[in-house]
Formats: C-alpha cells, structure tokens, sequence
C-alpha cells in the first residue's frame, strides 16, 4: 500500500512532530520513511533483533515431516522467511515447500512473504491481523486428529495453541525465529531528546519491542517520558502489553499494519485538541 493511499502527501498532516520508530532495523525504514513522506521528523531506536532460532532442531524435524501436515500457520512475514532460509540451508528447493499442505497466513504482509519467500501464495489469510483472526476462522470446524504447525518467533502467544488443542487438534509450536532485545544502548541516541521531551510519539508495532522499551529505560524513566508523549500501538496484542505496563495507548491502529498504524496516527493529529496538546 502507498503512502497516497493514506492520506494526502500535500497535506503532510505530521508536520512538526516529531515521532520514535521502535521496529527492529530492517522494518523501521520502511514505516520511517512512510512518517516522513507524511511529515514527520522520525527519529528511530530498534529495541529489539530478529534472529535465527538457537536451536534447529525442532524445526528441522518439522520440515523432514511436512507432509504429514495438514496445515501450516504463520503468524507474521519473518515466519516465512526464517524458514525459506532454513530450507536452503538444508538443501531442500522452498518451490517444493509443502505442496500438499495448505497454508495459512495472518495479514496481508504475511501473505506477501509467505509468496516471496516460499513461491505459493496461502491458501487462507486471516482478516484479523492477529492470533484471534486464525482461531476465528477454524471455529465451528472439527480439527479432531489434524496437524497443523505452527512456524513463528519463540516468544509466541499462547492463543493458537491453546484453542487448537481446545478444537482436538494436533499442533506443533515451532520456532523458526527470534526477538533479542537489545537493552539500553538502542535508546542512546534518543535518550536526550526524550528526557527534554521533544518526542511527540512513541509508537509500538510489537509487544517485544514494547517490553524492549520499558526495560531498557527502567520502568521509572519510561513512565516520564510516556507522560511527556502519546504511544501508539498497533493493535490489541500490543495494547495489552501496554496496559499490563500500566500505560494507556492513545493510538491504536484499526489495522494491524505498518499503513494502518500511519493512519491512526494521522487521524489522532487530525483532531484539533490533540494537535493542539501535542505541539
């Protein structure tokens, strides 16, 4: 999706402010960019890296017996990434990925990724960019006896397989990724302008790099400089860790995507009492 697809760029209705990007490196440069075209001064501190799983040895085991799968689940793009990496490190062509297992991608991007990287396109997407839009669409359906597995980060909700194993299912939670937190020193560069209070906006499009966040800072510090910002999340999962932290989001994106969140945003400074409070 563009950015015109947004809103206006004439407009650029962020102007003036002046917003942190909390996304690991390689995914802050994509919704930086759509800030700035909008306006905004984007200022980044990745609080968290995606890398490999420590551990192969659960996922290899998963690919060697793909076929006896009657269902794959990934919950974000890096799931098929990560795997389409594993599978050229095996050896095994990702054209030849589960062909005869159906595939299940949650949100567009994840779709996107799952075509990239793998060479298929899903056989379902999930309308709910979020754990709950999977559970939604198999309920209702006898899973007694079916396979399914669920290639994602090790730091996983336990939503999926909850209900799954609720639905007679038989799941397999693997991890084909990582979040590392990467403590203090993501904040260095920042840390200045947040302890004077020139960033209007925090924004958060994971719980990991939300919980990044508040460690890093200490919990003390973080409060301040939240009491000094708005923070926007990028959906339910994200605002509920917020709130676990006690901090209130004043953004959450309808939308659990990187031009959905641009959205919310926009719209929260469109309002005149909160451009007004924020400037």
């Amino acid at each position: 999706m563009s950015n015109t697809e947004i809103v206006d760029l004439d407009a650029r209705p962020l102007t003036g402010k002046t917003i942190l990007v909390t996304r690991p490196e390689e995914g802050a440069s994509r919704m930086g960019d759509m800030l700035a075209d909008l306006g905004a001064c984007v200022r980044v501190a990745s609080m968290i890296r995606i890398t490999e799983p420590e551990d192969w040895t659960p996922a290899d085991a998963a690919i060697r017996a793909l076929d006896g799968y009657q269902w794959i689940i990934f919950t974000s793009a890096n799931g098929p990434k990560y795997l389409a990496g594993r599978l050229t490190e095996l050896g095994i062509p990702s054209e030849a990925f589960c062909t005869e297992t159906s595939v299940l991608a949650v949100g567009p991007a994840t779709a996107a990724a799952v075509e990239k990287y793998l060479g298929r396109s899903p056989d379902m997407v999930a309308v709910k960019y979020m754990a709950e839009g999977v559970v939604d669409l198999f309920k209702g359906k006898d899973m007694t006896g079916e396979r399914v597995l669920l290639s994602r980060a090790k730091e996983g909700r336990d939503a999926i397989p909850k209900a799954f194993a609720e639905m007679g299912a038989l799941l397999d939670d693997v991890a084909v990724y990582r979040t590392t937190p990467l403590g203090r020193e993501a904040l260095r560069e920042v840390w200045g302008e947040l302890e004077g209070g020139k960033i209007d906006m925090l924004t958060f499009t994971s719980s990991s790099a939300l919980d990044g966040f508040m460690r890093a800072a200490g919990e003390e510090t973080a409060r301040r400089w939240i009491q000094r910002a708005s923070v926007a999340s990028i959906g339910p999962a994200t605002s509920a860790t917020a709130h676990k932290w006690g901090v209130a989001p004043d953004v959450e994106a309808a939308e659990s995507t990187i031009p959905g969140m641009a959205r919310a945003i926009v719209a929260y400074y469109g309002k005149p009492e909160r451009g007004e409070q924020a400037s």
